[in-house]
């Protein structure tokens, strides 16, 4: 991989460069941007010295890696945009396509790219703007092991990997993609509690966050999230009470529901 091109530099697109020059993958000037908005290619340009293009072209088929840093609605839009369905023809088949759009399918990228390059669908999550990112990847039949292992390296650059069926994505969405608000909803709901409660705000916040941190590090540790939740349950204790009222309210229905409803809108966006 000796370049790369990011059509959009939102903030997903902004952590992946940071992580690539971080791990020193590909240098600056070897980064490309084409951002219509002009506040985020001047941002993206002065802060992490990566090159702008001007306008869609031939000129992109110089690239070995296209990254499409794009909401998937604008993506199904660009067939009647004047300036992007040109995309569509200047990536050629020896291109690899890298899309970290939620719903959109392999195969309809493969509809829109007349060229039929390699195309590897992934989706990362926020966790990356801090490095921490869980991304997984689906590849198209086209993919080589060096396109793999150069998608492996970019995503690795931004957190952890796995490589999964494309079937599992619209899942993964549901549930990786979508995760950090679930955890952040939750986090919101125990500081409000401890403020219910008669705690500061401050003192709630740091309460509830260092019982995360040390949590999530049992469970890598661990690995058995059922051991370690009986292992904090004393019969008869406020843990148990406290679960009680969680089980009778249905909260292990309504955040399997919230991992379904998410899945089940990634999987309608591709029929759009």
């Amino acid at each position: 991989m000796k370049n790369i091109l990011f059509i959009g530099a939102g903030n997903m697109g902004q952590s992946i460069i940071r992580g690539i020059i971080h791990n020193k993958i590909l240098s600056p000037e070897k980064i490309f941007i084409y951002e219509p908005l002009e506040e985020n290619r001047h941002y993206v340009m002065s802060h992490f010295k990566v090159q702008s293009l001007q306008k869609i072209d031939d000129q992109i088929s110089q690239f070995d890696v296209v990254v499409l840093a794009v909401k998937p609605t604008i993506f199904l839009d660009f067939k009647r945009d004047e300036t992007m369905h040109k995309l569509a023809a200047v990536i050629k088949e020896k291109q690899m396509v890298i899309s970290i759009m939620a719903g959109i399918t392999i195969q309809t990228m493969k509809e829109f790219f007349i060229n039929d390059p390699v195309i590897i669908r992934t989706m990362p999550n926020t966790p990356a703007l801090i490095g921490e990112a869980m991304t997984v990847l689906s590849a198209d039949k086209k993919t080589t092991a060096d396109n793999l292992e150069n998608a492996k390296k970019i995503f690795s650059s931004i957190g952890e990997v796995e490589i999964l069926q494309e079937k599992f994505l619209d899942a993964v969405t549901g549930l990786s993609g979508t995760g950090p608000a679930y955890v952040f909803l939750f986090i919101e709901s125990l500081i409000q509690g401890g403020v219910l409660c008669g705690l500061s705000r401050k003192v709630s916040q740091k309460l509830v966050i260092q019982t995360l941190v040390g949590s999530a590090k049992m469970i890598e540790e661990e690995q058995m999230v059922e051991e370690l939740r009986h292992a904090v349950t004393t019969p008869g204790g406020t843990t148990i009470e406290a679960l009680t009222l969680l089980d009778n309210r249905g909260f292990r229905g309504m955040i399997a529901d919230a991992v379904k409803a998410a899945t089940d809108k990634s999987r309608n966006l591709s029929h759009k």
